[in-house]
């Protein structure tokens, strides 16, 4: 597994997004702090039935938002390894 990521920034929608990776058994989950009035977001990637990865947020019920956030989670996260 690959060590988890320090604080980092993402943009979405023209708002910075604080996200703070931690890793809870062998999972990795995400915290999303907006810079506006929106809540908090958690997220991690589940895997459906047909074994596809997908973002959802934890609990669950922001899914849109949390596939937005989650593919800009995993770019910054890809850059890193170029």
């Amino acid at each position: 597994m690959r060590a988890v990521e320090p604080t980092f920034e993402v943009i979405l929608d023209n708002i910075p997004v604080i996200v703070t990776e931690a890793a809870i058994g062998n999972r990795r989950v995400f915290h999303c702090q907006y810079s506006d009035e929106r809540k908090a977001l958690t997220l991690t990637v589940g895997i459906d039935l047909k074994d596809k990865k997908f973002w959802t947020s934890v609990p669950e019920g922001r899914q849109d938002e949390a596939e937005k956030v989650g593919k800009l989670i995993a770019a910054f996260i890809k850059s890193k390894k170029a």
